[in-house]
């Protein structure tokens, strides 16, 4: 099943939607309706987390089964946008050096300034503030004075029922479904905040720098996420290729060590990137971002965020 977060164009409400396989999406809401059917609001309810649980999600598989049998209206794409799929969790977390491609790449740039990199041990993470999080399809936005946007793949993990001190073999028993993020960055405040050590925050956190979505995909749709396939180009170019089988920390793993946190409904984990990125590039400059250049990151069953890069302001 998937799972849509849609924002009206013009007033900013909100609504759950089914979407089917061709990516045509149906409001919940009218979706009940027409099938006959009463839904709590909390089910109906895009910043609410009760949907996400694993009665709500029955609940919503059931709808979306009679969906298929009754004739309903789908949303106007002139009047509705795509949002990301928990445009306010509580908290995200983003896993670092979870390939390790992606360390050896690291590796080769830091030895360059000196420093050396060390192969975790054990998951690494910072935080990605709701608030950087933005749509499938909208624009990645350039803030001014930036020269070095870069674009990381990641697997989305969206918690559905909370989550404390749980075993990896537990773990995904708590997970809701997934999806795609683009964890972008400006790579010099990247690098001031490490060398300084005081951990990545504004570099990862500008407006829109966590394109998210296009959907959730509900966990029995995608089965085993150490089996897919994940590629980021840019206008075409293959930038990033790789498997989540190739991640140092598998799922699993990485929601039983952050589940000390105490995960809760609409938490997400963005699970690492693999290698590729424009910063470890033999020239990084004439591979960062630039306005009027598309981003088209794709995982396996979970579809594709298409993200115009732009300039603020434009």
């Amino acid at each position: 099943m998937r799972i849509a977060n849609l924002v009206h164009r013009q007033n900013g409400l909100r609504t759950l939607a089914f979407v089917d396989n061709e990516g045509v999406a149906f409001p919940v809401p009218e979706a009940a309706e027409a099938a006959g059917a009463a839904l709590p609001t909390a089910l109906t309810d895009p910043l609410g987390f009760h949907w996400l649980g694993a009665d709500g999600l029955a609940r919503l598989a059931e709808m979306a089964q009679k969906l298929g049998e009754t004739a309903t209206a789908t949303a106007d794409p002139a009047a509705w946008r795509f949002g990301p799929p928990v445009p306010r969790p509580g908290k995200i977390i983003a896993a670092g050096r979870n390939y390790m491609d992606h360390v050896r790449e690291g590796q080769e740039i830091w030895a360059k300034r000196g420093r050396k990199v060390e192969i975790p041990q054990f998951p690494t993470a910072f935080a990605k503030f709701p608030s950087s999080l933005t749509g499938p399809y909208d624009p990645l936005r350039i803030p001014d004075g930036i020269d070095d946007l870069d674009y990381e793949i990641e697997l989305a993990v969206v918690i559905g029922t909370p989550a404390l001190n749980v075993t990896a073999e537990r773990a995904l028993d708590h997970v809701a479904g997934y999806a795609i993020c683009n964890d972008a960055g400006a790579r010099g405040i990247q690098r001031r905040e490490m060398e300084a050590q005081i951990g990545i925050v504004l570099a990862k956190n500008f407006p829109g720098f966590a394109p998210m979505g296009p959907w959730l995909t509900t966990a029995d749709a995608v089965g085993d996420p150490q089996a897919l396939r994940l590629t980021l180009e840019v206008d075409g170019e293959v930038r990033q290729d790789a498997n989540t089988a190739d991640m140092m920390f598998p799922v699993a793993e990485l929601i039983a060590y952050w589940s000390r946190t105490g995960l809760e409904a609409g938490d997400i984990l963005i699970t690492g990137t693999p290698s590729g990125v424009a910063l470890a590039r033999d020239n990084p400059a004439q591979y960062y971002l630039r306005p009027g250049q598309t981003v088209v990151a794709r995982i396996e069953k979970l579809g594709e965020l298409r993200n115009p890069v732009v300039q603020a302001g434009a």
